[in-house]
């Protein structure tokens, strides 16, 4: 058995974020970048199957799946009270039968305003019922192979009027629930690592000492894509963080590294120190 399959990995990490095709999008980041990518992060819907056939071919590549679950069309609060027990179990069932580690993020940026997950829809005492509710079915189940992850956005106040995104903190399900924390943020145009990731990280180090890492990240294509490459990678080493996952999604932005020689280079160096 493999060390990802065994939930193994060094840290700190690389990884990415991809939907499909995840042999040819492995090979094609690590061809450019020179990384060794240890995680591989993919989206699907709860509820619903656990896609077992993706999950091997991550286990396959030598990484471990980190599987971003989204209850886009349920209610929180009736997962929170057994609604969806049936649905839970049979996944739970699903991951223990699959027998290599898989790391699960329910509801990722929950302290958000654009998920129903999140405020203004769900409050954040309902959430972390059903966080806890989800945890609870699988451990009756018997599952030993999951890292639980706990996603927040970097955001937490005001964007603009009725759009406001809220400390982490708030919505932290506790140590028992939690494995890792994984940090979703993005250096856009003239931001820096201490003004995306810094807040998040100062609120959620009150609550606990368990590993972080950035579980969505990227530089956009700019003048200044290679500074903030670097300062990206500083921040990680200074506030020791447990890897990061590149969004290799062009959402919003043009996120992607491949087929982009100077920025491709930037993160190179910068991830040589990884093991």
């Amino acid at each position: 058995m493999n060390a990802p399959c065994e939930g193994k990995i060094p840290e700190p990490f690389a990884g990415i974020a991809t939907n499909g095709h995840f042999a040819a999008n492995v090979a094609s980041f690590q061809h450019d970048t020179g990384a060794r990518l240890r995680l591989v992060e993919f989206y699907n819907r709860f509820p619903g199957p656990f896609n077992s056939a993706e999950a091997q071919q991550i286990v396959s590549l030598g990484a471990l799946p980190l599987i971003q679950l989204n209850p886009r069309t349920i209610s929180m609060a009736r997962l929170a009270s057994g609604a969806y027990d049936s649905y839970i179990a049979s996944y739970a069932r699903q991951v223990k039968a699959f027998r290599c580690h898989v790391v699960l993020s329910l509801g990722h940026e929950m302290n958000g305003w654009w998920y129903r997950w999140g405020l203004p829809w769900t409050r954040p005492s309902v959430f972390i019922a059903a966080w806890r509710h989800f945890h609870d079915v699988f451990a009756a189940e018997r599952v030993r192979n999951v890292i639980w992850s706990w996603d927040p956005t970097h955001q937490y106040s005001q964007y603009k009027p009725g759009k406001t995104a809220h400390p982490a903190g708030m919505w932290y399900p506790g140590n028992k629930y939690v494995d890792w924390i994984g940090i979703d943020g993005y250096l856009g145009t003239g931001l820096n690592f201490n003004q995306v990731f810094s807040y998040q990280l100062r609120d959620i180090r009150r609550l606990t000492r368990k590993p972080i890492y950035l579980a969505e990240t990227g530089v956009g294509d700019g003048a200044h894509e290679v500074a903030q490459i670097k300062n990206l990678f500083a921040g990680i080493w200074r506030w020791h963080l447990a890897g990061l996952v590149w969004f290799d999604i062009n959402r919003k932005n043009s996120w992607s590294l491949e087929g982009k020689p100077t920025k491709d280079a930037a993160y190179r160096r910068a991830v040589a120190r990884f093991p």
